[in-house]
């Protein structure tokens, strides 16, 4: 019996990695229909659909995210040793890399990132991705994005990570809210709704919670949103109390009718970090672009 072509488990690994098959086939540099006939000779070869389409969506079975998983490393490991390492300059790069981060952070670093590419890199392209709740470091994953930047005190191990900066948490609320004719205590903070922020898989307002656990009151969480950048807005138009980074706080104070507060209870700094997959770690454009986003001042 003739032993299954090796080149189908390279095949394999980019139709898991893009969920679809004409993605696929742009990645290996195949026509579609050779991609599809590679799809039918993994399902024979597996005794499984491997993906199954759903609307427009191809979703993998749970045979095939394991097959994935069991053969991912050997692959990464493969491409390390093979790759042939080209010379990376920043003037001439046409690289694409996806960097997926929340609107805070991009208010944050992104205007100062783009600025300084575009001077210093001026071909290279950085496609920033928004966060979506539910979504996360899963992203780096299945190759979706190369890089996150973001608040994630759980990563896992074959993450890579480095510190971007620490950010305080400060209470914002409208001119004229009745907390500001009290004493500004945790009995205050928890009388009143609150607005929670769920954007990347809700770190943050977790920590929050787990931090109020002792208490009798709980927060009442009025409305959740996954944008930082639209919370003052709610903010100044309602009773609602938000507890946010603080930077968001400061520059919505510059236009928006809020007064900013401590948070009334101890709570740690946010620190926002960069995380990648060991698969890029020796990859030269990532590497620099790692280097250049971590120079920033972001402070």
């Amino acid at each position: 019996m003739a032993k299954p072509d090796l080149n189908l488990l390279v095949q394999f690994d980019a139709l898991m990695q893009t969920k679809s098959v004409s993605k696929a086939a742009d990645r290996l540099g195949l026509t579609q229909p050779s991609m599809s006939a590679a799809l039918i000779r993994l399902r024979a070869l597996f005794h499984d659909p491997l993906l199954s389409r759903e609307g427009s969506v191809w979703i993998p079975t749970q045979k095939a995210i394991e097959l994935h998983q069991d053969m991912k490393p050997l692959l990464d490991k493969w491409s390390a040793h093979t790759s042939v390492e080209e010379e990376f300059h920043p003037l001439y790069s046409h690289r694409t890399l996806v960097l997926y981060a929340t609107d805070y952070v991009q208010f944050k670093m992104v205007p100062k990132l783009v600025a300084g590419l575009s001077k210093d890199a001026p071909h290279f392209h950085l496609k920033v991705v928004p966060a979506k709740p539910l979504h996360g470091l899963n992203m780096l994953d299945t190759n979706h994005a190369e890089l996150i930047a973001g608040y994630f005190p759980a990563a896992t191990p074959e993450l890579r990570t480095r510190f971007l900066f620490n950010e305080p948490v400060k209470c914002i609320v409208r001119n004229g809210h009745p907390c500001l004719q009290q004493k500004w205590t945790l009995n205050e903070y928890l009388k009143h709704g609150h607005i929670d922020l769920s954007a990347h898989t809700g770190f943050f307002s977790r920590e929050i919670e787990s931090l109020l656990t002792d208490q009798p009151k709980k927060r009442r969480v009025v409305a959740t949103l996954s944008s930082y950048l639209v919370c003052p807005h709610v903010v100044e138009q309602s009773d609602l109390i938000a507890t946010v980074p603080g930077s968001i706080a400061v520059e919505a104070k510059k236009t928006r009718k809020i007064q900013i507060l401590d948070v009334p209870f101890k709570i740690p700094t946010l620190s926002i970090s960069l995380y990648w997959h060991e698969r890029h770690q020796t990859d030269l454009a990532h590497g620099w672009l790692r280097q250049y986003i971590s120079s920033l001042d972001l402070t």
